[in-house]
């Protein structure tokens, strides 16, 4: 009974980030998608084409569940055919709890250009040292392709993928999204501040936090971006 509560919250959970991330140009093109870890598999929750919907539009219902072989599980819908990026990642990563594919603009560009994203704003410092870039534009769709990006992602928390998107991951499906709206920003405050001069990134140090610690709490952000884009 306790699971099946469980699993009725974190599929409201994931359905309202998949709606705040479309509208605030996280998902754009209203394509990407977002999972949560849920024991021995995940929910995900991608682009429903195929029902005729947005990302605005989905519901509990577009939720599917897969195991980490990216196999489904339960759901009325085919899984996302990039769901290996998350199989492969909760596989190799058990200290993660979320994982957001995205295409966002303004990171693109540093996948493209083979530059890595560093933490030149205080509140993405937990993304740092730096964000690498995965030499792959293609889809991820097997597993070892997921492997590669797994890999490539190592202990960090964000990945660009060249010509691509972005793969960002959190402790929760909350720190996830922050951390997706935080690399966003990033991205595009150094590109401004390349035009202006040398760009220096923001130690933890500076940004007061320890190197003991999991970084800035997510939950006043998530609350804003919350009420500003579901």
């Amino acid at each position: 009974m306790f699971e099946g509560l469980q699993e009725t919250a974190l599929k409201s959970e994931l359905v309202q980030a998949i709606r705040v991330l479309a509208n605030g140009g996280i998902l754009t093109l209203m394509v990407g998608h977002a999972s949560v870890r849920m024991g021995d598999k995940a929910l995900i929750l991608g682009h429903a084409h195929k029902s005729g919907k947005t990302l605005n539009q989905v519901t509990e219902d577009d939720i599917v569940s897969i195991d980490l072989d990216g196999s489904l599980v339960e759901g009325r819908l085919a899984p996302p055919g990039e769901r290996f990026i998350h199989s492969e990642i909760y596989r190799a990563r058990p200290d993660v709890g979320a994982v957001v594919h995205a295409h966002p603009l303004a990171s693109l560009p540093f996948g493209v250009a083979g530059v890595d994203v560093i933490p030149v704003f205080a509140r993405a410092v937990p993304l740092g040292p730096r964000v690498p870039v995965l030499d792959y534009p293609g889809q991820i769709d097997t597993g070892d392709k997921g492997k590669m990006v797994a890999q490539a992602l190592g202990s960090g928390k964000a990945l660009l993928l060249r010509g691509h998107g972005t793969v960002v991951v959190g402790d929760t499906l909350e720190e996830a999204c922050v951390n997706s709206f935080m690399l966003e920003m990033n991205a595009e405050v150094q590109f401004r501040a390349t035009l202006l001069g040398q760009v220096k990134a923001v130690t933890p140090e500076e940004a007061g936090v320890s190197q003991n610690a999991r970084g800035y709490k997510p939950t006043s952000a998530w609350s804003y971006f919350v009420d500003k884009y579901a």
